[in-house]
């Protein structure tokens, strides 16, 4: 990485040093402008050449040598996708149960099957004791909307 760096720098330098040699030679009207075209590409040139080399190889090279565990990284966005699904799936329930008039706070855990699928597992509900004889439409709700069945449902009265 470090002679990416060089080259770039050194690339970058003589690009320069040969621009402001060619503008001192070039002093107005439109040959002067078209050297600082030419020098502005020679710029860009001199930036983009040693990026194009870089192969995608050395970058994963460059992550193995880092110390970057690519699995650990791969099983905090999987944790971080469940927490998101769970949140939209307690969300959308907490919504439609507040459509029926039952007020409550919903927390869905989320697990992966043996084929990988992401699904929701488990569903904590905290209701009001004033919804407490709604309760089966509750469990109706998340059945129908979260395919969790009722021995996988935990009610909790706040």
């Amino acid at each position: 990485m470090t002679e990416l760096f060089q080259a770039i720098l050194m690339r970058v330098t003589l690009a320069g040093i040969a621009s402001a040699a060619a503008l001192s030679v070039a002093k107005e009207g439109a040959l002067r402008e078209t050297v600082r075209l030419a020098a502005g590409l020679l710029m860009v040139l001199a930036l983009v050449q040693p990026l194009a080399q870089v192969r995608l190889g050395s970058f994963g090279d460059l992550m193995k040598g880092s110390g970057v565990n690519v699995s650990d990284i791969e099983m905090q966005n999987a944790q971080t996708t469940m927490g998101s699904v769970g949140a939209t799936i307690a969300s959308v329930v907490e919504d439609h149960a507040a459509e029926q008039g039952i007020s409550c706070s919903v927390t869905i855990t989320m697990k992966t099957d043996e084929n990988g699928v992401l699904q929701s597992d488990k569903a904590t509900v905290y209701y009001r004791a004033s919804d407490e004889p709604r309760l089966d439409e509750l469990r109706t709700i998340l059945e129908n909307d979260c395919g969790i069945s009722a021995d996988r449902q935990e009610m909790i009265r706040r």
